[in-house]
């Protein structure tokens, strides 16, 4: 995947460490992407909750997009990262090589653990803004050092190094020996106190794991970091942080969606002590000598994910809705946002079961519209937000028509489908990421209008889903 012409005047490069493609793009002089190229990452492997990759593969994928910004920028150009959040990995500290298959963040192997130590759930929230959670790191690590012996062995090893995967590209391309991550990436981990601004010796302990072996925390600009092939790590952050601060502003009551393999819906707070139950609380952007830039978030974890099973669009929505019985729950790992229950995954419907996958198609993107209008609903007061959307899933056309729809107002849509490059490769320029781009208005329109009233029996579906479930 290859689209823009090459710029005439380079001045920053971006990569986004995607879950389904790897990226990389050039920014211009006058803060726009001039050229995008990406590459689909390896696929994952893994049955019941094992998500697990092959990281040196992963790896290779980000080594050529690298080299290939080396060919389009100047010498000791800046350079952005913007990774997935919750994906981690174990590697050599002289060979750079993982030890251990890389574990995804869709992994939800650490959902045992969190039932075990149901007690930790309220310190948990209030130290690090995040749930008690097999979505994230520390409890799927505590799973892992008590039940793989592999992990267990490598992880006690001093020469082995832990990290997410910003820190692992890092270690790889840095030409000195780092160990680094950013605050929207640790605080992703549970295993970060956002008051402290430090990792948490309190929940390390109740995980297991040593404060030796994580990474340093920096702020997300201003790294100066220099890599082997000449350019000059400036900044680092979380994939949706990125996204989202290309959309926000500042002051305004707006809510962003990030629509992608996932979906995560983010509202600026003034407030970092801010806690909203069964939502979350992170950072999107740490200075040096600024306060940081928080938002309340609710992810849901499934959407282009289980849309894609179904086959290619365009899939329009009718008029009228010729199966008013046919729902479906898109988290395809695990039932995220406000309830999160991680052994209640992607579902449909009895009545959705046979109908053909031009109609599952269209069901499934009904599920993913309902699901974030449900997290808009928790964390937002209705109609005095803007609901700005964002992401490869806005290429669909129903997606946007249909928010529009379901919301019974105007949604605005970011041009450019490449949100978490532009943040990252404007914050590594030293541009202001709030940068009102180019948007478009969407208003409703007589397709999806069945959406309001069959949103209300959905929900009523999904609320007996989970107490079925107990």
């Amino acid at each position: 995947m290859t689209h823009g012409g090459r710029s005439t005047n380079p001045v920053a490069g971006a990569i986004d460490l995607g879950s389904t493609v790897v990226k990389a793009a050039v920014l211009d002089a006058g803060g726009r992407l001039t050229e995008v190229r990406g590459i689909p990452a390896p696929p994952l492997s893994g049955i019941g909750d094992v998500r697990e990759g092959d990281g040196a593969a992963y790896a290779a994928i980000a080594d050529r997009l690298l080299e290939w910004l080396r060919d389009q920028l100047p010498e000791a150009s800046p350079l952005g990262i913007a990774s997935q959040r919750s994906t981690f990995l174990l590697w050599d500290r002289q060979t750079r090589e993982p030890l251990v298959p890389m574990i995804s963040w869709q992994d939800r192997r650490g959902a045992g653990w969190c039932a075990r130590n149901a007690g930790l759930e309220r310190q948990v929230a209030q130290r690090t803004g995040l749930v008690l959670s097999g979505h994230y790191v520390g409890p799927k690590l505590a799973s892992l050092l008590e039940t793989d012996a592999a992990w267990s062995r490598h992880f006690r090893d001093p020469r082995s190094v832990f990290g997410t995967l910003d820190s692992y590209v890092m270690a790889r391309w840095a030409r000195e020996a780092v160990h680094d991550t950013d605050e929207t990436m640790a605080a992703r981990t549970a295993m970060y106190d956002l008051e402290l601004g430090e990792w948490s010796e309190t929940l390390l302990a109740r995980y297991g794991v040593p404060r030796e072996a994580l990474p340093q925390v920096h702020p997300t600009v201003g790294r100066g970091l220099l890599l082997d092939n000449g350019l000059s790590l400036e900044a680092s952050l979380a994939d949706q942080a990125s996204g989202a601060l290309t959309l926000f502003e500042e002051g305004a009551a707006c809510a962003v969606v990030i629509l992608g393999t996932g979906a995560f819906v983010m509202r600026p707070t003034a407030d970092p002590t801010e806690r909203i139950p069964g939502y979350l609380a992170a950072p999107v952007l740490s200075r040096p000598d600024s306060p940081t830039t928080f938002v309340q978030e609710g992810p849901v974890n499934g959407a282009g994910t289980a849309i894609d099973r179904f086959g290619h669009g365009p899939t329009p929505l009718p008029r009228c809705d010729p199966t008013p019985d046919a729902f479906c729950l898109p988290d395809t790992a695990g039932l995220g946002a406000p309830f999160w229950r991680p052994e209640i995954g992607f579902t449909l419907s009895t009545p959705a079961e046979g109908l053909p996958p031009s109609e599952l198609r269209r069901v499934a993107i009904e599920g993913v519209l309902f699901r974030v209008r449900q997290v808009l609903d928790g964390m937002t007061d209705g109609d005095s937000y803007r609901i700005l959307l964002a992401g490869g899933l806005t290429r669909e056309a129903s997606v946007p028509s249909g928010m529009a729809a379901l919301v019974e107002r105007p949604v605005h849509v970011l041009d450019s489908h490449e949100a978490v490059l532009i943040g990252a490769s404007r914050l590594a320029a030293g541009l202001e990421p709030f940068a009102s781009p180019p948007i478009t208005e969407v208003r409703p329109d007589p397709e999806g209008a069945y959406l309001p009233d069959k949103y209300e029996r959905w929900r009523s579906w999904v609320e007996r889903l989970v107490i079925k479930s107990g």
